[in-house]
């Protein structure tokens, strides 16, 4: 299992504000990046995974986010997804910290698994 998080972005999310709120929420963290699965990896100084991060996607069905997430945003809107380890308290604040950072910088909001 996973603690999942999505930033809703109304402005296509950016690799400059991708990497702020990356540094926002994994400080002192490190960063990867899986270029076959373009996926951004926030690993702890000690090597723990913290956060998967996946490319963003455009949703332009109107509807669409409301059916998946029961959250009523204005369509279009660019869905960056991340994925934690459930059990690590750490990670979910990692998660948090980072969808929320990258919704208020492109002016949307977001979404967790709880």
């Amino acid at each position: 299992m996973t603690f999942d998080v999505v930033a809703l972005c109304r402005r296509e999310p950016g690799p400059e504000a991708v990497v702020a709120a990356l540094l926002t929420a994994g400080d002192g963290s490190f960063v990867d990046f899986d270029a076959d699965r373009q996926l951004i990896g926030v690993r702890h100084p000690g090597g723990r995974h913290l956060l998967k991060v996946e490319s963003a996607r455009l949703v332009r069905v109107p509807g669409e986010v409301g059916r998946l997430l029961g959250v009523d945003v204005p369509s279009p809107v660019w869905w960056v997804e991340g994925r934690a380890p459930d059990d690590d308290v750490e990670a979910e604040a990692v998660a948090r910290t980072f969808a929320e950072a990258l919704a208020v910088a492109t002016g949307g909001r977001s979404w967790s698994s709880r």
